[in-house]
């Protein structure tokens, strides 16, 4: 046992070569801009309060094995060089006394810096030899004096065991050479915080010619570092609190005696946005009310068909659904609004969709207002029209029921939804991921595209007539929907009392009976016209991520143009434009929360997730930012729950666009996402015939999927798998359909999803059932399991990989395809379609490829898992030659369970992962999972409307999900952890250095592999960028990212205690948003699941 030392035990001695504690990447507290600090070790003082008592002996702490040659050093400074040079930063020597190592030895690392142009500062005390620092100053940018006591020498000596003789003289000396220094004081309460104190170190300051200190809150972390080093220390018995409190006295005290002192704990002004106090309170109405389960567009709709059947060609029955719809439907008015158009009935409300999917709603409905971790309030009158009406007349002619024809096909579905680790089908609720094309509504009106759309018909007479004419008729029920909000508008001015509230509501009926009939003239109509027409697409056909496009760009032309006339002012532009956005919040995605199949767990959120996009670069290639995309920006700040904020960042985005982007995220915003148009141009020109123009006008839909063009109808999200599940039946020799169960299997599914929903609770009846039935479940899957029959090589083992991948994709897909037939048939959206030039070219609706371009976007789940057990068995298995494939696949059967298994995790583990720079090899094995995941999808024949399958990596939180079902995995994770949220680091082994994250991701090869994009979303401690420099080093982190090769970044910046303070007292944090994936989520309406998950992402801090 290790025998406890007196701290002031530690002897003082010298050294004569260089001795590294540790490399710490991304810094940010010991000068400026992002740093790597190189902690040394020795120190001749014995500080009371000293942060790194490990760093005290010259020798080597035993604990630890860090040796450093100077190679080793630059190999890990020069990853980061380019983050330093973006923001000013560099390298810091810290400790210790980093000028207490051999002045040789370390005047050869200082000039290798130099070389590298990199900045260099030292954290000292200066009580070291004077010959020492004579030395080493010419390669040294800037020395940060640590001050322990300034003007009483006897409390210097009580609080450091040595005098301040030393320390001054070699000051002076500094000055003489004219080097730069900056002076830092910890102020610990009691010890050198008192006024006398204060005086006396701002008089020396004034000696020396500075008049300013940064002050650094004392933190008692260090008491903990002794306790774990042996060291006897005694407790200075100082709390947070009073650390705070003397900090702020010191800074007051300082600037009376005409010294500026900063300290970062007290953080730096930011600019925070201002919008009116009409949106303000628009904002809390919709917040403040609860969400509602809407039948009213359901109940029109089947009494539309009850009525007419249909018996009429599919193209004239859906546009008469939607214009007697829009017709019958409520119109709204709320107060103070400027802008109208109401999704629902309710101020908050979701639709039941019942056409596609929402005759599900029979097993959940009777406890949907009390279902967790969201309810939707729903009256007993609604519950049974539903079930007397709604429902058995849907039953027949839904999309799922169309799918599911038969009753083993209904069977086979909830056995995949039982299970739900394979793979999912997301157009069971139609295709809605598309961006609308309002430019063509606000430069035509429906008037414009009628005249087109007429004169196309006679031009081709041979083209189906009646796509045309339900075109038409969905333009004629736009107008008439915008009429019955003139008329509203109307009758309410002339009984409003209120002279400006009248005036409003006059100009307001002006603009509806202009618009979306006319072309827009002012940026006020502008915004209505599209008001109406998403309202109207959202009613047309589900209305999940029907996404706004490059609105900045968009409306600019009616914003600049009013501007110069007078007719509004940036002001009034921003009002109507976060009015706009807050309105999409009435609109929320109903889900089915804790109930049995509990689908809605695979997106948790009831975010529509309409993307809208600003920045990047013009169809000139040109900066395209403007005045409305600085709007955009602050409005993130609102923090909207439906819209998801996207910006476009290129490589000469104005530094003003940036920090403002950083400074968002730091004010506690999840948003904007952002992405790289250097990428997510060229990955587009690359599967795409699309011209520069076209890929440079590329705007987001949904989470993170691209356009190629303003005709490209991408159906971007409507599958996902599990590529992990392949792997291991590639690694065992097995080749069962992991998609298409027999009978047998179906069952199992089912009855264990029944166990363990039922099953679920901590009594001791329930463990017992759910024991029992584990037992007899293993036995079933052992009976039907045959003995591995492992690859011979690694050669092998990618082939099989590659052939069950193939397996799996086909199999998802057939059933993706049998889909779309079925939408295309019986579920075409005319509405949609008329906004296409390319469908009114061709005279064919959306959904049977009338578009330009067509796709259908499939995510992979499970990447990085798949690709570090790749390079953990190459390297472990194959090239090592540690343990045999049979060993292998025998621990991870066990999840590692035992000593001798433990010991091949600890091996699998030691092999690097994404996420470790230093390994590009992990960066390879990425890609090539990446590229036998592209082949899987390239091999699938008859994709849909004669597009292609393009690969995407965002997870939502299906990461999550299909982790709790995943066995253990030959990188070392574990049975049951999720898995990693798309091409990011694994969780629960990421690093914790966030640039050795980012330039690992950087590596891969986005460009060939991800044409429908992919998300890095990463936890970000928001103390990192506190302090004056905080905006300049995030906006230079990502900016950086982008440029060494990263396709999109989105982080929580945010402190973890908040998290975990909102976990255990949700009542402080109702509005607390989170980014989860592609999409943003109150914290309090995620599942106790997700939150967990949410926490423990890795924090870089």
């Amino acid at each position: 046992m290790q025998t406890a030392r007196k701290y002031d035990d530690y002897p003082i001695e010298t050294t004569e070569k260089l001795n590294v504690l540790k490399i710490q990447r991304t810094c940010v507290h010991d000068g400026p801009g992002i740093r790597t600090t190189i902690f040394f070790q020795g120190c001749r003082l014995r500080c009371l309060w000293c942060q790194n008592p490990e760093a005290l002996s010259l020798k080597s702490v035993p604990s630890t094995d860090n040796h450093y040659t100077i190679a080793d050093i630059m190999d890990v400074v020069l990853r980061d060089k380019d983050y330093y040079f973006k923001t000013g930063g560099g390298v810091t020597f810290s400790g210790g006394d980093p000028l207490l190592q051999n002045p040789d030895s370390l005047i050869n690392l200082l000039r290798l810096l130099r070389n590298e142009k990199i900045h260099v500062a030292v954290e000292t005390s200066l009580h070291v030899p004077w010959e020492n620092i004579s030395q080493m100053a010419p390669y040294i940018d800037l020395f940060l004096v640590d001050l322990k006591v300034v003007g009483d020498d006897e409390l210097h000596r009580k609080c450091t065991k040595q005098d301040s003789h030393l320390i001054h003289s070699n000051i002076r000396k500094l000055m003489e050479l004219n080097a730069h220094m900056k002076f830092r004081m910890v102020m610990v309460p009691g010890y050198n915080d008192g006024e006398e104190q204060i005086k006396a170190t701002a008089d020396f300051l004034k000696s020396v010619h500075h008049k300013s200190i940064e002050l650094l809150k004392y933190h008692n972390m260090y008491e903990d570092k002794a306790k774990r080093l042996g060291l006897v220390r005694e407790s200075l018995n100082i709390t947070p609190e009073q650390s705070l409190a003397s900090i702020k006295r010191a800074v007051a005290s300082f600037k009376s005696l005409d010294i500026v002192a900063g300290c970062y704990d007290l953080d730096a002004y930011r600019q925070q946005a201002v919008f009116t106090d009409r949106v303000y309170e628009v904002q809390k109405d919709i917040r403040e009310s609860d969400y509602h389960l809407c039948f009213e567009v359901s109940r029109l709709k089947t009494d539309f068909y009850k009525k007419n059947g249909f018996k009429e060609p599919t193209h004239l029955h859906r546009a008469k659904r939607l214009d007697y719809v829009l017709k019958n439907k409520q119109v709204i008015i709320y107060p103070r609004e400027l802008l109208v158009g109401n999704f629902t009935s309710k101020r908050v409300g979701g639709q039941v969709w019942e056409e596609h999917y929402g005759v599900l709603f029979g097993s959940i409905l009777h406890q949907i207002h009390r279902q967790t971790p969201v309810s939707f309030k729903c009256s007993w009158k609604d519950k049974l029209d539903f079930y007397f009406k709604i429902f058995p007349f849907w039953w027949r002619h839904s999309l799922l029921t169309k799918v599911n024809p038969k009753l083993s096909d209904l069977r086979l579905t909830i056995a995949r939804c039982s299970e739900m680790n394979a793979g999912f089908n997301n157009n069971m609720a139609a295709i809605a991921h598309f961006i609308v094309n309002f430019e063509r509504m606000l430069t035509l009106g429906t008037t414009g595209i009628i005249k087109e759309i007429e004169a196309k018909r006679k031009e081709k007479p041979q083209n189906n007539q009646d796509f045309y004419e339900s075109a038409i008729i969905t333009l004629h029920a736009l107008e008439a929907f915008a009429e019955r909000y003139a008329d509203a508008l109307s009758d309410m001015s002339t009984k409003e009392t209120n002279p400006e509230r009248r005036k409003e509501l006059e100009t307001m009926a002006e603009i509806c009976r202009r618009v979306p009939r006319y072309p827009a003239r002012t940026y006020h109509e502008a915004i209505q016209s599209m008001m109406f027409l998403q309202v109207a697409l959202c009613i047309e056909s589900y209305e999940n991520a029907v996404s706004f496009g490059r609105v900045d760009q968009i409306l600019y032309p009616y914003y600049k143009r009013d501007k110069e006339t007078g007719i509004i002012t940036y002001e009034k532009a921003k009002e109507l434009l976060a009015l706009f956005v807050l309105k999409m919040d009435e609109a929320v995605l109903v889900n089915d929360g804790d109930t049995y199949l509990g689908i809605g767990r695979l997106f948790e959120t009831q975010s529509t997730d309409q993307a809208l996009t600003f920045g990047g670069v013009g169809r000139d290639g040109q900066d395209a930012t403007n005045d409305l995309t600085y709007m955009l920006v602050d409005i993130c700040e609102l923090q909207p729950l439906a819209v998801n904020m996207t910006a476009r960042i290129h490589q000469d985005s104005p530094s003003r666009y940036l920090d403002r982007l950083a400074e968002v995220y730091i004010n506690g915003a999840p948003m904007p996402e952002l992405f790289n148009d250097d990428i997510y141009i060229k990955s587009l020109q690359r599967h795409y015939p699309t011209g520069i123009e076209n890929a440079r006008d590329y705007a987001i839909v949904g989470c993170v999927e691209p356009k190629a063009s303003d005709d490209h109808y991408g159906n971007t999200d409507c599958a996902n798998m599990n590529v992990v599940l392949p792997l291991l039946q590639a690694l065992k020799g097995e080749d069962d359909d992991l998609w298409n169960f027999d009978l047998s299997d179906q069952m199992e599914k089912i009855i264990t999803k029944v166990v363990e929903y039922n099953f679920r609770g901590g009594n001791k009846f329930s463990r017992f059932v759910a024991d029992r039935y584990s037992k007899m479940r293993k036995r079933y899957k052992d009976r039907r399991t045959a003995k591995p029959n492992p690859p011979a090589n690694m050669e092998e083992l990618l082939q099989r990989y590659q052939t069950r991948l193939n397996a799996l994709a086909r199999s998802v897909l057939a059933d993706h395809q049998r889909i779309e037939k079925i939408i295309c048939k019986d579920f075409t959206t005319p509405l949609a379609s008329s906004l296409s030039r390319g469908c009114i070219d061709s005279g064919k609706d959306v959904n049977e490829g009338g578009c330009q371009f067509n796709s259908s976007g499939i995510q992979a789940v499970g990447i990085t898992d798949a690709a570090d057990s790749l390079h953990a068995i190459n390297e472990v298995v194959y090239r090592q030659k540690r343990y045999s494939i049979d060993e292998i696949i025998s621990a991870i059967d066990n999840d590692f369970e035992g000593e001798s298994y433990q010991e091949i995790r600890e091996a699998l583990l030691a092999v690097p992962k994404l996420g470790q720079d230093e390994s590009p090899e992990a960066t390879r094995w990425v890609n090539k999972t990446l590229e036998i995941y592209c082949n899987a999808l390239k091999q699938v024949p008859d994709c849909p409307r004669g597009g292609i399958y393009t690969a995407g990596y965002y997870a939502l939180n299906v990461s999550d999900v299909y982790g709790k079902k995943t066995p253990s995995l030959p990188s070392g994770r574990l049975k049951g952890v999720p898995l990693a949220n798309s091409i990011a680091p694994h969780y629960g082994m990421q690093m914790s250095d966030l640039l050795s994250s980012l330039n690992s991701v950087a590596g891969v090869d986005f460009e060939q592999y991800a044409p429908n994009g992919t998300t890095v979303t990463f936890t970000i401690d928001s103390a990192l960028f506190q302090g004056p420099d905080g905006v300049k080093n995030l906006s230079g982190i990502f900016s950086t990212y982008f440029k060494k090769g990263g396709m999109q970044f989105q982080p929580n910046v945010i402190n973890r205690e908040i998290l975990l303070d909102a976990y255990n007292h949700p009542e402080k944090y109702p509005y607390l948003l989170v980014r989860v994936a592609g999409y943003c989520a109150y914290f309090n309406h995620l599942s106790d699941d997700l939150k967990k998950v949410i926490i423990n992402r890795t924090c870089y801090s």
